[in-house]
């Protein structure tokens, strides 16, 4: 049955909305999008297209209240936390207070213009790691993906923070207020949580865990009312407190965090010192043209520079052929290569405040000098063993000097895209006595001899020290194009493959001129440099059904010899995206990948 309701969320949402209606109250609005999740869109509150402003998230719920919060006057950062704090709420099993991201941010200076910068709030290691601390145990390669051995520090509440001290707009405590309606009240089991319900263990055997969701001793199905009280309380202090009191050593939140850490299994190292002295960084986001628009997304230890290198490189050929042209499959050549170049490069960068010259080295690869030099080793009728995309090999001595995705716009061209996530499903599995999930982000770290979890193998430049930051995939993405105006927000969730999944959101709507939700509807590929590169096919069962390569593109690149290997469409990363349309209206898309999500504009 729910098949039919989510593939009648196609269609819903589609009437314009005129400007600026009057915002619904909160403890209306869970129970309005319930019922229009299940019937039809005459009396749903928002539409997908709009002239003001949109959010996109994998929550459609949470998309809403983003909505609403612009309504009432709030910035796209207002915006941004109030729906995060949402999607942490419903979606705990990739993202929450827990955990931590980036996120690059457009904002509104005083003679009008806008600037750009980002919020690095990535997860650290605790003061008494060491760099065998997971290699030591051998094959026991869980040691870094569950348990408090494997939990970071959490930094998603002081991104929070900084963020709404330089750009929020409303009251701190109205930011708060849609996600403790929708813990203390209930929200239903989407499809998207039902599936992440079942194969876990602590779910049935951890009273913290049952309490949410297996509160009768069976595990919640979809459509469920999961009530999430703890979490609610936590939220409402933080609220009233303010970010501090999740990392202060005298709060009882951040007790109840070491305790968890400290009780579960395998034990874990982090102290209250480590909590209170987190602190997210504000840097400058990393910047090229393309085809004369202007791109900005994050830096090292994120990806979003190897996201704008694979772009830099693919400038020089035509990127326009259309999915029927004959040409499409050189075209997807070329791209491809030019992402393995930018994935080599991904190799030398680290966290800039434990690698030397990390931030000189990237901002290199972003040059037209570098980026010519790469696309010049790219071959049209050929591909190449792993090693041939060392960077070191087109640039011989190198210059000296490191997952759930959101999108805002604003009324005022303000603008947030942002990934935030607890790494793997349900993080470390280990909940604290307030209520929400702790990450496992420390599996992100290198480690001497091993693979982490996302297939990426050992780099002496990720290998763990004490407070450092590991290496993310996370490429949070905006566009301005010639004028100055804001005309693209992108970016995406899922593990190693957040890269490739934004490089080709860029890719459709820059150089294929589709618009976000067919960006976000589009079949993908990926490669990270692996020695394999996957394909999507056709899933036309799914919920909402998405079509996968056709075979001769497949076999083009297997001819061409590559290692082929294909993927179903919803394995596969889930990117959001918000684009303007031809007319000037905002267009929000959600990935259908996660069928419980949706975009909202006003």
């Amino acid at each position: 049955m729910l098949a039919s309701t989510l593939l009648a969320l196609l269609p819903l949402l589609v009437a314009p909305v005129a400007a600026a209606p009057t915002p619904i109250p909160v403890h209306h609005l869970q129970k309005r999008w319930n019922e229009c999740w299940g019937y039809n869109s005459a009396g749903c509150p928002y539409s997908d297209v709009g002239s003001h402003g949109a959010v996109a998230t994998e929550v459609g719920t949470c998309s809403a209240y983003g909505v609403q919060i612009l309504q009432q006057g709030g910035s796209a950062a207002d915006s941004i936390i109030a729906s995060a704090l949402c999607v942490g709420v419903i979606s705990a099993y990739h993202s929450g207070i827990g955990g931590g991201g980036f996120m690059v941010i457009r904002f509104k200076n005083a003679d009008g213009s806008h600037g750009y910068e980002q919020i690095d709030f990535r997860e650290t290691m605790p003061a008494a790691g060491n760099e065998t601390m997971y290699s030591q145990h051998g094959a026991n390669e869980t040691q870094s993906t569950i348990g408090g051995l494997a939990v970071g520090v959490p930094g998603e509440m002081r991104a929070w923070e900084l963020l709404h001290k330089r750009h929020g707009k409303l009251p701190w405590k109205a930011l708060f207020k849609p996600a403790i309606e929708v813990a203390r009240g209930g929200f239903p089991v989407n499809y998207d949580l039902a599936g992440f319900l079942t194969g876990y263990p602590m779910m049935l055997t951890d009273p913290l865990w049952s309490e949410v969701y297996a509160p009768n001793g069976t595990l919640a199905q979809e459509g469920d009312i999961i009530y999430k009280h703890r979490l609610a309380n936590t939220l409402e202090r933080i609220s009233k407190e303010g970010a501090g009191v999740f990392y202060d050593k005298h709060s009882s939140i951040a007790k109840n965090t070491i305790k968890a850490i400290k009780n579960a299994t395998p034990p874990g190292i982090m102290t209250l010192d480590d909590l209170a002295g987190y602190k997210a960084i504000l840097r400058n986001a990393s910047s090229i043209t393309y085809r004369g628009k202007k791109l900005f997304s994050t830096t090292a230890p994120s990806s979003g520079a190897i996201v704008l290198s694979s772009l830099k490189i693919f400038e020089g050929f035509d990127g326009s052929a259309s999915d029927t042209d004959p040409t499409i499959n050189l075209t997807l050549h070329r791209l491809i290569e030019a992402d393995q170049l930018a994935y080599g490069q991904r190799t030398t960068l680290g966290d800039p405040a434990f690698t030397a010259n990390v931030s000189t080295l990237e901002a290199s690869y972003l040059t037209d000098a570098v980026a010519a030099a790469a696309r010049a080793k790219i071959v049209d009728n050929s591909t190449f063993p792993v090693t041939y995309y060392d960077p070191t090999t087109y640039i011989p001595s190198p210059p000296e000097g490191g997952t759930s995705h959101l999108a805002v716009v604003g009324p005022d061209g303000d603008a947030v895209s942002l990934t935030t996530t607890v790494n793997l499903i349900w993080g470390s599995r280990v909940m604290t006595e307030d209520g929400f999930v702790l990450n496992d982000e420390m599996d992100d770290f290198s480690s001497p001899g091993q693979t982490n979890a996302f297939g990426f193998a050992a780099n002496p430049i990720n290998f763990i020290q004490p407070g450092k930051r590991p290496q993310s995939s996370i490429a949070s993405s905006l566009v301005e194009d010639e004028n100055g105006d804001l005309i693209f927000a992108t970016g995406s969730a899922g593990g190693s493959r957040i890269i490739t999944a934004t490089l080709q959101e860029l890719y459709h709507f820059l150089d294929q001129d589709l618009n976000a939700t067919q960006c976000t509807r589009h079949p993908r590929w990926h490669d990270q440099l692996s020695g394999k590169t996957y394909f999507d096919y056709d899933e036309p069962w799914r919920p909402i059904p998405l079509a996968g390569f056709d075979n001769g593109t497949v076999e083009y690149f297997r001819a061409m010899g590559y290692n082929v290997t294909y993927q179903e469409p919803y394995s596969t990363s889930t990117s959001h995206a918000i684009g303007r349309l031809a007319g000037g209206d905002w267009l929000a898309a959600s990935d259908p990948r996660k069928p419980a999500g949706h975009g909202q504009a006003f």
